[in-house]
């Protein structure tokens, strides 16, 4: 599946790597854009948390076991994983939000410290390498951490999690206005 992934998110990064790259050199105006993207990002990574948070409470509501949600129905893409990865990717609604804003925020960044020679490649190649390891970590967790976790223990962690995310989106906003 994390190969379905890469498949889809080669051409974004590409893509906004070049069009950062050319408004950049064409831009007077390149110091307020790169605020602009990172304060969108900031606002991203809030929003992406607030609503991580809302389905926790919404479980938590319904007590709603988190190993429950994950059923396999007779449309399973069990047997064909990279097109899972692709298909899932393009249909996730989160998915290219979250690359105009906080994948936008860190192309920039890293055109701006590497150049687009190599912060491009850069940015692939590590956030890639993420993917994989948190894809397949996830998947393992999933699989062996359900059955094992407490269901308030687990949801305690991810809404730790989420808090944290909070506050890193607070600080690219607070960064990226002043």
């Amino acid at each position: 599946m994390a190969s379905g992934h890469t498949i889809v998110e080669l051409p974004i990064i590409l893509i906004l790597s070049f069009g950062l790259f050319h408004f950049s050199v064409t831009s007077d105006v390149h110091n307020a854009a790169l605020k602009s993207i990172g304060l969108l990002g900031g606002i991203a990574i809030i929003i992406f948390s607030m609503l991580q948070i809302r389905s926790v409470v919404i479980r938590k509501k319904n007590n709603t076991n988190p190993g429950n949600l994950i059923e396999r129905t007779k449309y399973s893409l069990s047997d064909k994983p990279v097109l899972g990865g692709i298909i899932f990717s393009l249909l996730n609604p989160f998915f290219l939000v979250w690359w105009f804003t906080v994948g936008l925020k860190i192309i920039s960044d890293a055109i701006s410290l590497f150049g687009i020679v190599l912060g491009s490649p850069a940015v692939f190649i590590f956030h890639i390498w993420m993917d994989y390891v948190w894809l397949g970590g996830t998947s393992f967790l999933v699989q062996k951490g359900i059955s094992i976790l407490d269901v308030r223990f687990y949801n305690i962690f991810l809404l730790s999690l989420s808090v944290l995310l909070v506050i890193f989106g607070l600080y690219w906003v607070v960064l990226n206005v002043y």
